[in-house]
C-alpha cells in the first residue's frame, strides 16, 4: 500500500549513486511520489541527474539569508551553494521547489520577510516551521516564533495572504496564497 516515498537525512545527497537509486525507486509498481528533503549544499550539480531520474518533488532547508547567521545554524559556510543548487532544481523542472525555514525567536524572526521575498522573486513554495526542540531536555518555549506571528509578520512586511483554495485539512502545513498572485507559503 505505500504509494509516497520521501527521501531525507542525514543529507540524501551524499549516497553515492543517488539518481541511480531515485530511479529504481520510480520503477516500483504502484510508487507514485518519490519526494527528497536535502539541505541543498551539494545540489547544483545533482539536480538535473535526479529530475532525470524521475524525482518531481524536493524540499531544501535553508533558515537563513545571511551568511553569518547561516554559518551560525548550520554550522559551515556554503550559502551561496544552497542557493545556488534552490536555483538549479528549479531550472532542471522541479515544480514546486520548496524552501523549509525553521523559524527561532531571537535567531531566525528576521530572517522570515528577506526569505519570503526570496521565494516570491524566484518563484518557490516558502514553508515555515515553528521552532520545536526535538530531543532537547528542557522545552524552552521562549524561542517558538508562533505561526500566528509568522503570518502578521509576513503581511506586514511582504504582502497579504489569503487562505490556498488548494488547502486540504490533512496537509502537513496550512496554506496561504499571497493576493497579489505571487505564489504560496506555508
Amino acid at each position: 500500500g505505500v504509494r509516497k516515498i520521501r527521501l531525507t537525512g542525514g543529507e540524501p545527497l551524499l549516497r553515492r549513486d543517488l539518481p541511480r537509486l531515485v530511479s529504481m525507486i520510480c520503477r516500483i509498481p504502484g510508487i507514485k511520489d518519490v519526494g527528497l528533503t536535502t539541505n541543498g549544499i551539494l545540489l547544483a550539480h545533482l539536480a538535473q541527474p535526479l529530475f532525470d531520474a524521475g524525482l518531481r518533488r524536493i524540499n531544501v532547508s535553508l533558515d537563513a539569508l545571511d551568511p553569518g547567521r547561516f554559518r551560525q545554524l548550520s554550522r559551515r559556510d556554503g550559502l551561496e551553494r544552497v542557493i545556488e543548487g534552490i536555483l538549479a532544481a528549479k531550472k532542471a523542472g522541479f515544480e514546486p521547489v520548496k524552501i523549509n525555514a525553521v523559524s527561532i525567536r531571537g535567531t531566525t524572526e528576521h530572517e522570515v520577510a528577506p526569505l519570503a521575498r526570496f521565494a516570491r522573486e524566484h518563484g518557490l513554495e516558502m514553508r515555515f516551521i515553528e521552532y520545536m526542540p526535538i530531543g532537547a531536555d528542557q522545552w524552552e518555549r521562549e524561542k517558538v516564533y508562533f505561526a500566528h506571528e509568522i503570518l502578521d509578520q509576513l503581511e506586514r512586511e511582504v504582502c497579504p495572504l489569503t487562505p490556498a483554495k488548494r488547502y486540504g485539512p490533512k496537509a502537513p502545513a496550512m496554506e496561504f496564497e499571497y493576493t497579489d498572485g505571487g505564489g504560496m507559503v506555508g
